[in-house]
């Protein structure tokens, strides 16, 4: 009964202080899982920059189907009606009587249908420049196509190296578990000192303060890769694992930088950009010739009176052709001609600095190989030497400080191992977006 009591006590407590108990529905939303895979679709598919970019290709896709138009006949239709102040009649007559030369209210409809002649060649070449100019479009979006491809693998692959820094230092955490019960045991039986327990208390609020500072820069690492990704504030994530078996590199360094030069979406903009700048100056050489149609009309006449015709029809050819404009023209084919020379220019110099920057990120992603095959053979030697210790430390031979010592040295090569690998497989995917590929290790892509 008195247990009853202070049940009913507790919530008159809890619904005075406006506090509901916590239910089952409250508890906080299961994480959501993700691969990276997944990460880098939902980079591609949600970030601004690239749907901003695909608008910009409409445009210019827009434009060279609107410049291509222009080859068509042009079809008019022009209309006017007149209102006079009076008619104008003529006396013919005492037989005839007078008849309207011109009613007060009269009106015309002109039909024109006109066909460029010479233009059709300058059009042409303006279509071309148009084409040019969209396929730079294209290139650029497909070069931050995959930056952000790479962004998200990169951050992704940073909240894994965090998590797993954060999984050494549990693991080191457990050994010194049982060391610390074994020192505690030894000292019981007077083989060893209080001192020897506080060495290894001492290692283990180390390790215990690592753990904690890699599992506070893993969520850091997590809500950043939900940042990039565009999910909502306080996302979390379950992320699932990649293998971090090293890839071999696909080409030498050589290759890479002929990939890089011919398969770059940047070398491929720039190349699309130089040829509509030399394409834009024929455009605007094009203003020195004459502009030749064929033109045909036909008119009909509203009220058109005794001296007019109701329906009338030509055909001719029509040349319009500016003979000086002072200078302007002149001025114009200079520019096209500066803007060409700039633009190849440009794509030179980016050719050269693609060479470089490749051969920087081979060089990265081979110093990167040959550290992970370094840190695994340190990783070896830190595990040997702490399986013998632990073995002589478990038959009382070795001292706490020789223990601790190995457990340090075991815990920083896994460290040191399983970072390398994770700053490889980031290098592998820097190489491959030098040369124009995704970013995407093979297990990923599945």
């Amino acid at each position: 009964m008195l247990c009853g009591r202070s049940s009913l006590a507790v919530a008159i407590a809890v619904g005075a202080l406006g506090v509901r108990p916590v239910l089952a529905e409250d508890a906080a939303p299961a994480p959501r899982r993700l691969t990276l895979a997944g990460a880098i679709e939902i980079a591609l598919s949600g970030n601004p920059q690239l749907a901003i970019d695909a608008e910009a290709v409409a445009v210019a896709d827009a434009r060279a189907r609107s410049d291509a138009a222009l080859r068509l006949p042009l079809l008019g239709l022009k209309s006017s009606v007149v209102f006079w102040n009076r008619a104008i009649e003529a006396d013919l007559g005492p037989d005839a009587g007078k008849v309207t030369v011109r009613d007060r209210i009269t009106g015309t409809v002109d039909l024109q249908v006109s066909q460029p002649v010479t233009g059709a060649l300058a059009i042409g070449t303006l279509v071309e420049r148009d084409r040019q100019a969209a396929e730079a479009s294209r290139a650029q979006r497909d070069a931050r196509r995959i930056e952000v491809a790479y962004q998200a693998a990169e951050a992704y692959l940073a909240a894994l190296q965090a998590r797993t820094l954060g999984e050494v230092a549990a693991a080191t955490l457990q050994q010194l578990d049982a060391d610390l019960q074994h020192a505690r045991a030894l000292v019981q039986g007077g083989m060893l000192q209080r001192v020897d327990v506080l060495r290894l208390e001492a290692e283990h609020a180390r390790i215990e303060q690592q753990r904690l500072a890699a599992d506070t820069s893993a969520l850091a690492a997590r809500r950043r890769l939900a940042r990039l990704l565009g999910l909502p504030d306080g996302s979390e994530l379950a992320l699932a694992d990649v293998d971090t078996a090293p890839p071999a590199l696909a080409f030498g360094e050589d290759e890479a930088v002929a990939r890089s030069r011919a398969g770059r979406a940047e070398s491929r903009a720039a190349a699309a950009t130089s040829r509509a700048a030399d394409l834009g100056v024929a455009v605007a050489r094009s203003n020195y010739y004459p502009a030749v149609s064929l033109v045909g009309v036909y008119s009909h006449a509203v009220n058109a009176g005794v001296l007019g015709s109701a329906d009338s029809a030509y055909v001719g050819v029509s040349v319009d052709w500016n003979l000086w404009d002072w200078g302007k023209r002149g001025a114009e084919v200079d520019a096209s001609r500066a803007l060409h020379r700039a633009a190849r220019l440009e794509q030179a110099a980016l050719s050269e600095q693609i060479a470089v920057d490749t051969r920087a990120r081979w060089q990265a992603a081979r110093l990167a190989q040959a550290t992970v095959e370094v840190a695994d053979r340190g990783l070896a030697a830190a595990a040997e030497a702490q399986r013998l210790l632990a073995a002589r430390f478990a038959q009382g031979a070795a001292t706490t400080t020789e223990v601790v010592d190995a457990e340090a040295a075991l815990a920083t090569a896994r460290s040191q191992a399983a970072s390398a690998r994770y700053q490889y497989l980031v290098a592998w995917m820097a190489l491959n977006r030098e040369v124009g590929l995704l970013p995407v290790p093979a297990e990923a892509a599945r």
